[in-house]
C-alpha cells in the first residue's frame, strides 16, 4: 500500500482537488480534519482543513466492480446528515463516554434498520469533550457524500427530461455552483427527474434548497449586557443595518440600544454614526479602543450594543488584531457578518473563511434588492455551515431588516426575484426620524 500523504487547504473542496491532482480519481480518502493554526504574537490564527488520501494497490480493491445506485448513495447521504443532527442535539447534561469509536459509531448506526437509525441516534448522548469534533467530523463526512451523491445526479441528469435540465441550468445562472445544483436535484429524485410540471418542479426544488440551508440564527437576549458586532467588507452596509438593527431592537423587543462606532479612523465614519444617531435618538458611542467598549458594557446603560467595526476582507492582520481585542471585551456577544447579496461567489467564500477564524455566529445579507443572483448566498452559508439571521432590502433607514427565512431565499434562488413578504415591523407604523438641528 502507498504511505498516506497529507493535504492541507482552505477548505475541503479545495483539499480533494488536492488529492486529485496528485493522487487521481482512485485515491482513496482516509480521514478530513478541521484544524486551527494559532497565529504569532497577537496576530489571528488560521483555520484550514487536513485530509489524509492515498493509493490503494490492485489487491486493496473492491472483489466486484458493481457500484451503488444513485437511491444508496442518497439512503447513506441521508443517514449520516440524520446522525450528525442527532448528535448536535444530543443533551449535554448528563452524558456518558461513547464506548465506541467514532468509526465504530457510523459502522453502528450504518447497521441498524433505516428507519429506526435516527431515532436511535437521538437517544444516544455524548459528553461535552466529544461532541464538538464528532459533530465536524459527521459534517465533513456529508460533505464527501455530498460531493459523490453530486457526480452521481449529475450524469443522471444528463438523461433526464429537457425541463428538469433547464431548471438544473437555471440554478447555475442564477449562482448555485454546479456541485450544489446537483446535490439539490439529486435528493429531490424523482420528484425532479420525471415531473412534467415546471411550477411543481421548482417548488420541489425550494423546498430542497430550504432545508439544505443551515437553520437561521437571529441572536438572543437573554443575557444582557448582549455586544452584537456587525463585520464584514467595506461598503457592505454595516452602519445602516447597525442603526435599523437597533431601532427594530428598540421598537420590537423594548430593548434599550446603543450603538458603539470602532470605525473611528475612516474619513467621515465617526460623523455620520453620530448623525444617525441624532437623527434616531439612538445614543451613540465612538470606542477609540477596548476599554471605551468594556466600560459602555459595564455601564448597565443598555441592555444591547450594537458595535460597527470598520469594513475590510479579513485579511489585514492588524485590523483582525483589533477586532479580536474589542471581541475580548465582551463577554456576551453574536457576531454577524454582513455580506451584500451583490458580491462575487468566490469573493463570498472568502470573506467567511477570513472571518471564521474570530467564529461567526450569522450572517446578513444587505442589498437584496440590487441583485436577481442569490445563489452564491446559499452556496457560502452550506459550505460554512452559518444560518443567516437578517437581510436587507432597501437603503432606508427606518426599514426594519427582515429577519432570515430560508424559504424566501431557496424561492429568491430559483425564481431570481426575492419575493418575501413586507419586513417583519411592517404591521407598525415606520418610525419618524428626528431632525437633525
Amino acid at each position: 500500500m502507498q504511505q498516506p500523504k497529507r493535504f492541507q487547504a482552505g477548505t475541503l473542496a479545495e483539499a480533494y482537488d488536492k488529492v486529485r491532482r496528485e493522487l487521481g480519481a482512485d485515491a482513496v480518502i482516509l480521514s478530513t480534519r478541521k484544524a486551527y493554526a494559532p497565529g504569532l504574537f497577537g496576530q489571528p490564527g488560521r483555520q484550514f482543513v487536513e485530509v489524509v488520501a492515498h493509493l490503494p494497490t490492485v489487491a486493496e480493491a473492491a472483489p466486484t466492480g458493481r457500484r451503488p445506485m444513485l437511491e444508496q448513495d442518497l439512503a447513506a447521504h441521508d443517514m449520516i446528515r440524520a446522525v450528525a443532527e442527532a448528535t448536535a442535539a444530543a443533551p449535554l447534561e448528563e452524558s456518558k463516554p461513547a464506548p465506541a469509536t467514532h468509526s465504530g459509531f457510523l459502522r453502528a448506526a450504518a447497521a441498524a434498520d433505516p428507519e429506526e437509525s435516527e431515532s436511535e441516534v437521538a437517544r444516544q448522548s455524548l459528553p461535552a469533550a466529544e461532541l464538538a469534533p464528532l459533530s465536524r467530523q459527521l459534517d465533513q463526512m456529508r460533505t464527501l457524500l455530498e460531493s459523490l451523491v453530486a457526480d452521481r445526479a449529475g450524469a443522471r441528469m444528463d438523461a433526464a427530461p429537457a425541463a428538469a435540465r433547464d431548471l438544473r441550468d437555471r440554478l447555475i445562472r442564477h449562482g448555485v455552483s454546479p456541485r450544489l445544483a446537483a446535490t439539490i436535484l439529486g435528493e429531490a429524485g424523482e420528484a425532479v427527474v420525471r415531473a412534467d410540471n415546471v411550477d411543481a418542479m421548482a417548488r420541489t426544488v425550494e423546498r430542497k434548497i430550504a432545508a439544505k440551508l443551515p437553520q437561521t440564527s437571529t441572536p438572543t437576549f437573554g443575557r444582557r449586557p448582549l455586544a452584537i458586532f456587525l463585520v464584514g467588507p467595506g461598503g457592505a452596509g454595516k452602519t445602516t443595518v447597525a442603526v435599523r438593527l437597533g431601532l427594530e431592537l428598540e421598537r420590537a423587543n423594548g430593548l434599550r440600544v446603543a450603538l458603539a462606532g470602532t470605525d473611528v479612523n475612516r474619513a467621515g465614519a465617526p460623523q455620520q454614526l453620530l448623525a444617525y444617531g441624532a437623527a434616531t435618538g439612538l445614543p451613540v458611542h465612538l470606542c477609540y479602543g477596548p476599554e471605551e467598549l468594556d466600560e459602555l458594557l459595564r455601564s448597565g446603560s443598555a441592555d444591547v450594543v450594537v458595535v460597527d467595526t470598520p469594513g475590510h476582507n479579513g485579511l489585514k492582520r492588524d485590523r483582525m488584531a483589533e477586532l479580536s481585542a474589542f471581541l475580548g471585551v465582551a463577554r456576551t456577544r453574536s457576531v454577524l457578518l454582513t455580506l451584500p447579496a451583490t458580491m462575487k461567489g468566490s469573493d463570498l467564500t472568502d470573506v467567511v473563511a477570513a472571518f471564521s477564524t474570530v467564529g461567526v455566529d450569522g450572517l446578513v445579507a444587505t442589498r437584496c434588492d440590487e441583485t436577481s443572483h442569490f445563489g452564491a448566498l446559499v452556496d457560502v452559508a452550506v459550505d460554512a455551515a452559518i444560518g443567516f439571521a437578517y437581510t436587507t432590502h432597501s437603503d432606508q433607514v427606518s426599514e426594519a431588516p427582515r429577519t432570515a427565512d430560508n424559504l424566501a431565499l431557496a424561492t429568491a434562488v430559483v425564481a431570481a426575484e426575492w419575493t418575501a413578504p413586507s419586513p417583519v415591523n411592517a404591521a407598525s407604523a415606520p418610525r419618524r426620524l428626528a431632525r437633525v438641528g
